[in-house]
């Protein structure tokens, strides 16, 4: 099986990301499905495969990984397929926050 192009929907995470990066804000899975035109169970069925997309984007690009301004809406945390190595969330999240910054 051939695999889903999420081209689009990657650039558009991106860019909402990065200006939420730039107003060093987090943000609920549902509002980024939202603002990339994603609703429903698309969210939780699809999200994570544009997350882990961006992800390899910003690993190829030398850039901190958006996807680690994502959080569970009801609890504040990353989502359970988040992972960077041995550092806390929330240095990642500090370290993308210093990146757009700039």
């Amino acid at each position: 099986m051939a695999r889903k192009d999420r081209t689009a929907e990657v650039a558009q995470a991106r860019a909402a990301l990065i200006m939420a990066a730039m107003r060093r804000t987090i943000v609920t899975y549902g509002e980024l499905g939202k603002a990339i035109g994603i609703e429903g169970v698309g969210v939780f069925y699809e999200l994570r495969h544009v997350l882990d997309d961006l992800s390899d984007d910003c690993i190829n690009r030398g850039e901190p990984s958006l996807a680690a301004l994502i959080v569970n809406k009801d609890t504040g945390a990353p989502g359970s397929g988040w992972t960077d190595g041995a550092r806390p969330w929330h240095t990642v999240v500090q370290k993308v926050f210093q990146y757009w910054a700039s």
